[in-house]
């Protein structure tokens, strides 16, 4: 009898056990996404902020490089966005949702198309994940 006691309490401690770890997945997933929205707005924001400032000022060579610096963060931001797509370190479907319309308009945009040329591209991710959601493959 005393055998089963503890068979079902072996049982009751693994499957709290095994609750406890797919909640706790699902807090990290929660708060990868929550730091990947602030890496993407964070970048932007700095992108937009210096794109001001150049429109303002225009021969501003340092500005310049700056704000090209500034849109490759965005770029980068977006990158590693869409690796932890890849690596289901996020909610897939949630992500998609979310980030859809941004990926394609960021590969489309005759601004920063060429950034996602291929085989060259330095933002493979992206260019990964756009292709995936738009059945170019």
């Amino acid at each position: 009898m005393s055998d089963w006691i503890a068979i079902g309490i072996s049982v009751l401690a693994f499957a709290f056990s095994l609750f406890s770890f797919i909640r706790s997945s699902a807090l990290i997933k929660g708060q990868v996404e929550m730091q990947i929205r602030e890496m993407i707005s964070s970048a932007r924001w700095r992108f937009s902020d210096l794109s001001i400032q150049l429109a303002d000022e225009e021969n501003n060579t340092t500005l310049a490089a700056s704000t090209m610096a500034a849109l490759e963060d965005v770029l980068n931001a977006y990158d590693e966005a869409c690796a932890k797509y890849i690596d289901n370190k996020v909610d897939r479907e949630r992500f998609k949702k979310l980030y859809t319309n941004e990926i394609r308009n960021l590969v489309e945009d005759e601004n920063t198309k060429k950034y996602y040329v291929m085989p060259q591209s330095r933002f493979q991710a992206t260019v990964k994940v756009y292709r995936e959601w738009n059945n170019l493959e």
